[in-house]
């Protein structure tokens, strides 16, 4: 991932950058050109101090005047940056020369060496010195034409030559110093370059910053956030902008927050009308399940007495339809109840443990002869357990799909009311292979008054109000209802409910088995059971059977006496009742379940059957039980929540 920098940091980059190669560029190339100015200069200080030396030697070396010889050397040795100096006769041989001991390595060093030309030569040069080699001519005097004219085509004659090493310290510290001072320029140069750059940024980095800040700042809801002129004119123009948004976005909010305020009063006036509406809709199906069902039941009273005083097939054929309005009336009437308790949360399930097998066998006794009347086979197959539910609302649910199995399967055809376990659950299925459900409509027949095949409301195809019904009852238990059609293929409906492993799934398996074997199976042994109650003989009777059960037991009468004595102690199971002496049974679940890493599964009892009750159980998620409570029900239960405590989350 590429590294972001900020603006300031390339802004530097790209005044500095160009500024440092471009000075690089020409720092190199006036060095290099300064240096090769020194080099030449030193060069030809060196040749004239050689030619000049060549040149005053030519008598010494001739007349063979050692001491004037060794004079013009001395002089010549005294010129600036002069090293050394070795002079040569003609046969290379050492007569003259100045630098001290070097002379001698100088002379052995060049002593053996054949020069062939006359001008000048550059014998070697490296960092430290330069070393010259001059010839010394003897002059040729012109005495006359033609001895001039023989002359000039004779060549001249060497007497010796000239040595000179010429040092280049003084030139190096002047290149360091040189260099040196370009350097310290360039950095100058850099410096001050970047201090201007970073003045300059910062006139646009900074005002960048703010606005970048500000519209964080409105975005985090801060809408009087404003921004500074700016002297430079794009980023005051941005600026403005800004403040000019920001203005705008606080008007608007401020309109918005008017009109929420508006709604929200609009809203709690139509929910205040609403609950009005509720309460009416509440009181009057309360006035409703009395009053209206009163008259109807006179009614279908008097039209029973009026079928034994008619005659003639005419007026019998005449009372039927009367009688049929006034069980669709009546249907129709309960239908309605159902749903409005339902939408109106007022129906509390009573969940506890049922017998699959005997409620299947009453759901037989009320639609074989139905379904006899239509010559369709009703077939059952039926699994013997026990299940977790509200045997009445789990009926009414069966009794609404066979209703429209049977209803909507031509003559001659099958419905299958079968149960089958899937692992600690049981679905119950109903089948029927009627004319089926299309896939895009299997959503809109749970929705009130719809009926697909029935256009023309015929009354004997029902309401359109059972599956609704289902539905609702199926969400309030909690049971997944599942429905799986296609035109013309029949229709199944699922209902999948919890199973409960008790003593009545051990006797219904195992017919056979002897109570003694049942109770090597028997999954309370050894749990530990709190009992809390004020009434000293519920709470005996209570821990009696427990401990016949084979559990280990525990009681208390009040919230303050269990939380001291138990506060510390583990338990599988708590049984409580609701009214307590210093509280309810609701707020020992709470206290438990804040203090207990892993709270034990809890039961409430109680005798109360209030509404405001039920509700508050039913909010927290407890299951409650009304006294009195039969043995075989507790048992159900409490194995049932042992069993849910110890499936892995």
């Amino acid at each position: 991932m590429s590294k972001k920098h900020g603006i300031e940091r390339q802004t530097l980059a790209v005044a500095v950058i160009p500024i440092l190669i471009l000075a690089l560029l020409l720092e190199s190339y006036f060095t290099y050109t300064r240096f090769a100015d020194l080099d030449r200069a030193l060069f030809h200080r060196a040749k004239l101090i050689v030619q000049q030396l060549a040149s005053s030697s030519e008598y010494p070396v001739f007349s063979g005047n050692q001491a004037l010889l060794q004079q013009q050397v001395d002089t010549a040795f005294s010129q600036q940056d002069v090293k050394s100096i070795i002079v040569l006769d003609a046969e290379y041989k050492f007569i003259a020369g100045a630098g001290g001991r070097r002379i001698f390595n100088e002379r052995e060093r060049f002593g053996n060496l054949q020069f062939t030309e006359d001008d000048l030569v550059s014998l070697h040069e490296d960092s430290n010195g330069l070393w010259l080699y001059q010839p010394i001519v003897a002059t040729q005097i012109k005495l006359d034409e033609l001895s001039n004219a023989a002359a000039d085509n004779l060549p001249n004659k060497s007497l010796g030559s000239v040595i000179v090493e010429i040092s280049k310290s003084r030139l190096n510290s002047e290149k360091v110093e040189m260099l040196g001072l370009n350097l310290f320029l360039l950095i100058l140069v850099l410096v001050t370059t970047m201090l201007i750059a970073m003045r300059v940024s910062r006139r646009i980095t900074l005002p960048v910053l703010q606005m970048s800040n500000a519209i964080r700042r409105i975005g985090e809801g801060k809408l009087d956030t404003h921004i500074a002129g700016n002297q430079v004119q794009e980023l005051d123009a941005l600026a403005s902008g800004i403040n000019d948004m920001a203005r705008l976005l606080q008007q608007d909010r401020n309109t918005l927050q008017q009109r929420i305020d508006e709604a929200t009063q609009e809203l709690r006036r139509k929910k205040e009308e609403a609950e009005k509406a509720n309460f009416d809709k509440s009181r009057f199906l309360a006035a409703a399940s009395h009053d209206l069902r009163q008259p109807m039941h006179a009614l279908g009273l008097f039209v029973g007495e009026l079928h034994s005083r008619l005659d003639t097939p005419e007026q019998h054929k005449i009372a039927n339809k009367v009688e049929e309005s006034v069980e669709a009336l009546s249907s129709l009437l309960d239908s309605l109840l159902d749903i409005s308790k339902l939408d109106a949360g007022i129906v509390i399930p009573q969940i506890q443990g049922v017998d699959i097998e005997a409620m299947f066998k009453r759901l037989m006794q009320d639609f074989v002869p139905v379904a006899w009347r239509k010559s369709i086979t009703l077939r059952v197959r039926c699994a013997h357990t026990m299940i977790l539910s509200d045997p009445v609302l789990l009926e009414r649910i069966l009794l609404n799909l066979l209703g429209n199995a049977i209803r909507y399967t031509p003559q001659n055809g099958t419905v299958l009311l079968a149960c089958r376990k899937s692992g600690d659950d049981l679905r119950i299925e109903v089948r029927d292979n009627g004319i089926g459900i299309p896939p895009d409509e299997q959503q809109n027949v749970f929705r009130e008054f719809v009926q697909l095949a029935n256009s023309a409301r015929d009354r004997s195809k029902g309401l359109g109000l059972g599956l609704a019904i289902v539905d609702r009852l199926a969400k309030l238990l909690h049971h997944r209802l599942q429905l799986r059609s296609a035109p013309n293929r029949g229709s199944t409906f699922a209902v999948t409910v919890p199973r409960v492993f008790g003593v009545a799934d051990l006797l219904a398996e195992r017919e056979q088995a002897p109570i003694a074997a049942m109770a090597r199976h028997d999954k309370l042994e050894n749990q530990r059971v709190l009992v809390v109650d004020d009434d000293m003989l519920v709470r005996t009777s209570t821990a009696g059977i427990l401990e016949s059960w084979g559990c280990h037991v525990s009681v208390g009468d009040g919230l303050e006496e269990v939380w001291n004595e138990y506060s510390e102690s583990h338990f599988d199971l708590v049984i409580c009742d609701y009214r307590l002496p210093d509280g309810n049974g609701l707020q020992l679940a709470d206290r438990i379940r804040e203090h207990c890493q892993i709270p034990p599964a809890f039961i409430l009892i109680s005798g109360d059957t209030s509404p405001e009750i039920l509700q508050a159980v039913n909010e927290r998620g407890h299951h409650l039980l009304h006294k009195p409570v039969r043995p075989a029900k507790l048992r159900s239960l409490i194995l049932f929540l042992l069993k849910q405590q110890k499936k892995p989350t």
